[in-house]
């Protein structure tokens, strides 16, 4: 059986705990991405208006669910597949498809100012 992990608790992450916990955030985010872009897919075919913005609200109801997901494990969703991982001191970073978690921000430098760990 795996480790259970706490939802809905504001959490600090050690770049171990990070990356331990990488691999539920890659699944969850891995699904969301290829719902959004066969539903993108789908947009662009479709030349009802109706049925286009119906199409868009699944986009959104996708993308709200991959975020609510994201943060019940304590992390936080900054962007489209963009993951942060409070460490106390600033940000692990990690977007989708990346392979692993190899990046650091504080908390004020954001994405941009995000630097490669060693």
């Amino acid at each position: 059986m795996g480790e259970v992990i706490a939802i809905h608790q504001k959490r600090f992450f050690t770049l171990n705990d990070a990356r331990q916990i990488l691999p539920v955030i890659r699944r969850i985010t891995r699904k969301a991405h290829d719902e959004v872009r066969c539903l993108g897919a789908q947009i662009n075919a479709v030349e009802d208006a109706s049925r286009k913005k119906d199409l868009e609200e699944a986009v959104y109801r996708v993308f709200k669910s991959w975020h609510q997901k994201i943060t019940r494990l304590g992390c936080e969703a900054k962007g489209m597949w963009l993951v942060d991982f409070d460490s106390g001191q600033g940000f692990y970073c990690w977007r989708f498809p990346e392979s692993g978690i190899n990046h650091f921000h504080g908390y004020d430098e954001g994405y941009r100012g995000r630097v490669e760990i060693h």
